[in-house]
């Protein structure tokens, strides 16, 4: 019945929901007996002392009594860093150690819900088995498992806790996620069931995020003032783009990015901050970051340990013919130099290096690309050993039906999906 524990009992008693609140703290107890919250949070008082007194919620320090005579057991409790930095999950066993010897001694179903924020695989591989181990019962045929994580922000929980962007619902069994549905059938908003690792992962992926977003904010700060640029004016125009700024646009794993406009501007950025004098390392880091990725992506295609590469797609994106900063020919080359056989098909490419800025750009910059290009995309995937499919091309879903058992697809934009094709499949990082 810490802070997430508190919250949550309160707003699931104001849902029309039965509460038993748990702590091993029988000051915390205590208070929440006589009506008080033992966090200080913005409303949760009043909700508390009202609930209370309603009889919706009661606090106990024993949890089998809790367990015993309640149809869902809520996990809601901390996961401190050890020192170094990895997660503490001893309350949390502790708790599952309990939980399953109360659930020794009752029958029917039981449902067991992780709000506590552990990493992938920690539901699965650790908590799980002692809840087994203990009660003797097996998790999804005689109790339920969801991860349901919080994301509530200190000093607007309770309002958080109403109004949440999401309700995110990992499961292991339908059963399970279908009864937490419906526990919070009156919050108005969207429900998204997914797997228990997703739904451990997600409040990970949004914290770095959020400090991401300050992180890039304060940099951009620092640049704004010592040009004497107004950074909250800036920033308000840089958000009304919800077309590619504050939008999914991006953010989709996959392919290093590459192009005249982000690479020019970026490096532009960088070099202008540091004659400055200013110290802008997340910014300098997205350059570091790319070319790291770079080289996931060739080692992905140097490890299958095949001599014949079939390429699909060279300009930095589909639709267009510029090879400027194309992160495909920075690849190619590195898989030239360890002597593999390099056949590539970009239809767009092959058309405009007959002529123009392209040809002059291959000859001059690129020599070593001249004869490396099948006229078709059917000769680069049927002469190759590994296919590697870089731009998200229309023209290339056609080549599933060409994919034989033996061969290896490369996939760094998500064209397909595992079980799409024959032959083995890889994706850049799914």
């Amino acid at each position: 019945m810490g802070y997430v524990g508190c919250v949550l009992a309160a707003g699931l008693a104001s849902l029309g929901h039965n509460i038993i609140g748990v702590d091993v703290n029988s000051e915390k107890v205590e208070l929440i007996k006589k009506g008080n919250s033992p966090v200080i949070e913005k409303e949760l008082d009043e909700y508390i002392k009202k609930l209370v007194g309603e009889k919706k919620i009661e606090a106990t320090t024993i949890a089998e009594n809790a367990v015993v005579n309640s149809e869902a057991s809520f996990i809601c409790v901390g996961t401190p860093p050890k020192e170094d930095g990895s997660l503490n999950l001893e309350h949390t066993k502790k708790v599952c150690e309990d939980i399953g010897k109360a659930l020794k001694q009752k029958n029917g179903f039981h449902l067991i819900v992780f709000k506590s924020t552990m990493f992938p695989g920690s539901v699965e591989n650790l908590l799980i088995p002692i809840i087994e181990k203990h009660s003797g019962k097996k998790a999804a045929k005689d109790f339920g498992i969801c991860h349901n994580p919080e994301f509530l922000r200190e000093g607007s929980a309770i309002d958080d806790f109403f109004n949440p962007p999401t309700t995110v619902i990992g499961c292991l069994d339908e059963k399970s996620g279908k009864i937490v549905e419906d526990l919070f059938k009156d919050i108005k908003a969207p429900v998204v069931k997914t797997t228990i690792r997703i739904a451990e992962m997600i409040k990970y992926v949004n914290n770095s995020f959020h400090g991401l977003k300050v992180a890039f904010a304060n940099e951009i700060g620092s640049i704004c003032k010592k040009n004497k640029i107004d950074s909250h004016e800036l920033m308000k125009i840089f958000c009304m783009d919800k077309k590619l700024n504050i939008s999914p646009s991006y953010l989709k794993p996959g392919v290093p990015f590459g192009g005249s406009c982000l690479t020019k501007d970026l490096s532009a950025l960088v070099n202008e901050a540091k004659k400055e004098g200013l110290n802008v390392p997340l910014l300098d880091a997205i350059k570091k970051s790319n070319e790291n990725h770079i080289n996931v992506c060739t080692d992905m295609i140097l490890n299958t340990n095949k001599k014949r590469i079939g390429i699909l797609g060279l300009s930095f994106k589909e639709g267009t013919d510029d090879l400027r900063a194309s992160v495909m020919i920075a690849i190619i080359k590195k898989l030239k130099d360890k002597g593999l056989n390099i056949r590539i098909y970009d239809k767009n490419v092959i058309s405009s290096q007959k002529f123009g800025a392209n040809k002059r750009v291959i000859e001059k910059e690129f020599p070593w690309l001249m004869g490396l290009f099948c006229p078709t995309a059917e000769e680069a995937v049927t002469n190759s050993e590994v296919v590697v499919i870089k731009n998200k091309d229309e023209e290339f879903k056609k080549i599933a039906d060409l994919i034989k058992e033996e061969q290896i697809i490369i996939d760094l934009v998500r064209i397909f999906k595992p079980g799409d094709t024959k032959g083995r499949y890889e994706g850049i990082s799914w």
